[in-house]
């Protein structure tokens, strides 16, 4: 009876300590299953923030590389620009050598020529349209200076920026060809007058292609920009 009793209570704790130890490991486990979804929801939510910060990061990168982009074009324009501005100053200038259609015009021999018969031509050539013009190859710019000097047996010398300009005279224009050969060779003309009155016959050619040397940058002695 009393091994009965015995052998009753001890499968009884037996029994209790298998059922104690097994709710204890569910619940043990259900706590960490618990805890493992709120860390993994945890994980996610800051994984969605990052994520979010970093599309904003790339945005905005993708903003200032635009803007970059922008201002890199802007500035090549600009540069293009003023590149485009400065070779065109240039060549109104004669600081640059230039080339193009126009005309020639060729004085040969001994004559009675005076310089401002060169000066009428040139400025015949100016009027008909030239955009560039020489000298038996001096570019003729706003500061040429065209003159003469006494030349030996008491003749004068014709001078471009004080250097003597000797025969043959040869002026080169470039510009529409048919518009400057019309302007120099028209009735009553510096040509017509000069043929007509000194008995001096320049020749006129159209050229396709004429190369004008540059003069290189105007010195200013008084003139200032005004500011």
């Amino acid at each position: 009876m009393t091994k009965g009793l015995s052998l009753m209570a001890v499968s009884l704790a037996l029994g209790l300590l298998l059922t104690v130890q097994f709710q204890t490991q569910q619940h043990l486990a259900n706590s960490l299953e618990a805890q493992s979804t709120n860390n993994l929801v945890t994980m996610w939510q800051d994984l969605n923030e990052r994520k979010a910060q970093l599309e904003k990061e790339v945005t905005n990168l993708q903003a200032n590389l635009t803007e970059l982009d922008q201002q890199s074009s802007l500035g090549r324009s600009n540069f293009e620009t003023l590149s485009k501005n400065t070779a065109r100053l240039k060549m109104v200038t004669g600081d640059a050598p230039v080339k193009g259609p126009g005309v020639s015009v060729t004085i040969t021999g001994e004559s009675s020529l005076l310089y401002y018969d060169i000066v009428d031509l040139i400025n015949e050539l100016w009027v008909s349209g030239a955009e560039a013009i020489a000298i038996n190859g001096q570019r003729v710019t706003l500061g040429t200076a065209i003159g003469e000097q006494p030349g030996p047996n008491s003749t004068t010398v014709i001078t471009v920026d004080g250097k003597p300009l000797l025969s043959p005279y040869i002026i080169e224009a470039i510009g529409d060809p048919a518009a400057l050969e019309k302007g120099l060779t028209m009735q009553g003309g510096i040509i017509y007058n000069l043929n007509t009155l000194y008995s001096i016959y320049p020749e006129v050619h159209q050229r396709v292609l004429i190369t004008l040397p540059g003069a290189g940058p105007l010195s200013w002695r008084y003139a200032r920009v005004r500011e």
